[in-house]
């Protein structure tokens, strides 16, 4: 079995590791480490790139409708709101 995770070394030269990584392993098994320093520096440097999902996300809220007051008074009255919110909830009847 191969498990691949990321810590870090705390002042008292502990290696702190999230625990659920070793729950499938027994006491006392014997385990063979292999430890990669990366390059805090490097990370930071590197453009941030956002998760396909968080840019479809963003592209929808752009393009959304406006909230608020519509500028036209007529907009607001009760029975224009009404019918808007069934043909949300309905779709099928409109």
């Amino acid at each position: 079995m191969e498990i691949e995770c990321i810590g870090e070394l705390t002042d008292k030269d502990i290696i702190k590791v999230d625990p659920r990584v070793f729950e499938n392993i027994a006491v006392g098994s014997t385990l063979k480490v292999s430890v990669m320093v990366t390059d805090a520096e490097d990370d930071e440097k590197k453009p941030k790139e956002l998760s396909p999902a968080a840019r479809r996300l963003l592209e929808r809220m752009e393009n959304a409708q406006r909230i608020g007051v519509p500028e036209d008074p007529e907009e607001l009255s009760h029975s224009k709101l009404a019918e808007e919110r069934m043909e949300e909830k309905f779709p099928w009847l409109g």
